[in-house]
């Protein structure tokens, strides 16, 4: 079986990460051990890879839970996802991020001039707007009380805006984690 690979499949080698299989994709499991990952991002920022989620762009809303980006027009992301008829797979045509933590926000208001506060987006909002000069869409999708982010970027970005969040997360300091972790993260 050929595994698919994110734009970032790179720089995740070289950084030392611990690949595993995730629906056909190799993405990083963890870069240090998950529970240390998991409390660093807990209290701090960490970005992961979700290049290989599932996504949809929709012009009509779904019975599922999705994001309004506009008029007639809806976007769901996920693992496993049952797409309704007329829904567009645009899943090879984004680099999934999910910046997570207290400091996530933070790292935003570094990246993009849109207004990052619980006021302004709340949990389970969108925007579409420039990230590190890249056009992005940012769907919120709190972890309990933990702020976090989705961010998508056109694929052929997607090794510069990684490069770019961890440039501005630095003083932060903001880390890469993996999908054990997030996984723990969840539970």
């Amino acid at each position: 079986m050929i595994m698919k690979r994110s734009a970032l499949f790179h720089l995740h080698q070289r950084a030392g990460a611990k690949l595993v299989e995730q629906q056909g994709w190799e993405l990083p499991s963890c870069f240090v051990p998950p529970e240390q990952e998991a409390a660093q991002v807990s209290k701090g920022v960490g970005l992961a890879d979700l290049s290989h989620l599932l996504k949809f762009d929709l012009k009509k809303q779904p019975q599922q839970k999705c994001w309004r980006l506009g008029m007639d027009h809806y976007f769901m992301i996920g693992e496993s996802l049952d797409p309704p008829s007329g829904a567009i797979d645009v899943s090879s045509v984004y680099t999934s991020f999910r910046l997570v933590g207290p400091r996530s926000r933070d790292v935003l208001n570094k990246l993009t001039s849109l207004n990052v506060s619980d006021a302004t987006l709340p949990n389970l909002s969108c925007a579409q707007a420039s990230v590190a000069h890249a056009h992005a869409m940012l769907l919120r999708e709190d972890i309990g009380s933990i702020p976090a982010f989705y961010l998508l970027v056109n694929r052929d970005y997607g090794e510069s805006i990684w490069e770019s969040i961890f440039h501005a997360g630095d003083e932060f300091h903001l880390i890469p984690f993996g999908l054990q972790t997030l996984q723990q993260l969840h539970n």
